[in-house]
């Protein structure tokens, strides 16, 4: 999904309630440390592979180490903190979590955006192997998860509470 969510795809979510919208997004937590974490492995296999290639993104693997780390770290903290006080009834006390969370998306999306110069938009060269493939492949359906997850936030679930 492009970066901005449509306004039929906010439609189809803004019915949730409070409870389903946050089981969709932990869903999406979940497949993002699975993804990231066998990014990462894979883009070492690659890296080890390919050595030495001019082609292979120096870095690749270091920078998806690095954002699991990030996402895991700033999921542990939604799940932590803002879904029980969500879940709670106590609405009133999440603007200053909110606006902490929404500078993290921020600094997340930027890793997010080296990742696609880093890859050249997730395009493997032509001699590009399978496991390549397969790693941009991985690559590119974290982007659009990624995105897609936090719109939900930033667009559905955060308004009700601002």
């Amino acid at each position: 999904m492009s970066e901005a969510m449509s306004s039929s795809a906010a439609r189809r979510f803004s019915h949730l309630s409070d409870s389903e919208l946050i089981g969709l997004i932990r869903g999406y937590h979940e497949a993002h440390v699975r993804d990231l974490e066998a990014a990462a492995t894979l883009a070492r296999r690659v890296e080890d592979r390919h050595a030495g290639s001019p082609h292979f993104p120096a870095g690749l693997a270091d920078l998806l180490a690095r954002m699991a780390e990030s996402v895991g770290s700033h999921q542990h903290r939604e799940e932590a903190v803002l879904f029980p006080i969500i879940l709670s009834g106590e609405g009133a006390m999440l603007r200053q979590p909110i606006a902490a969370l929404g500078t993290e998306h921020d600094d997340l999306q930027d890793g997010l955006e080296r990742l696609v110069r880093l890859t050249r938009d997730y395009t493997p060269p032509a001699e590009a192997c399978a496991s390549w493939r397969k790693l941009y492949e991985l690559c590119r359906k974290y982007d659009e998860e990624f995105r897609e997850h936090v719109q939900l936030e930033e667009r559905i679930l955060f308004p009700r509470f601002l």
